[in-house]
């Protein structure tokens, strides 16, 4: 019986494992429009949506951001403190999701300027 249950543990285990392995993976997106696309200026009601999802989710540092919207309502966010060195997020305003950048993905944006 003990024995029994120390499988399904380890099995439990490595499934979650794999699963938030494969949710890391995702934050890299691979469709070319993000990384060829032209930054610009957020229009009045994107930053309005934006800067609530990063007020939301304590995102500081961004007096000064550029976005690349993928698809509808998936942004790219360049965001800036200094002009100099940037953070990058993967924003879902309608669903109030924001992510990081994966470090691979980060690797492929080019700075707003």
């Amino acid at each position: 019986m003990r024995k029994f249950l120390w499988i399904i543990l380890i099995v439990i285990g490595f499934f979650w494992i794999v699963g938030k392995c494969s949710e890391e993976n995702n934050t890299i997106i691979s469709d070319k429009r993000t990384y060829e696309s032209s930054w610009r200026q957020a229009t009045n009601e994107e930053l309005f949506k934006i800067s609530k999802l990063m007020v939301k989710n304590s995102i500081t540092g961004c007096g000064e951001y550029h976005i690349k919207e993928i698809e509808n309502g998936e942004y790219i966010i360049a965001c800036t403190r200094d002009g100099k060195n940037w953070k990058y997020y993967v924003a879902w305003p309608n669903i109030d999701k924001i992510y990081l950048a994966s470090v691979d993905m980060e690797k492929k944006l080019k700075t707003p300027y």
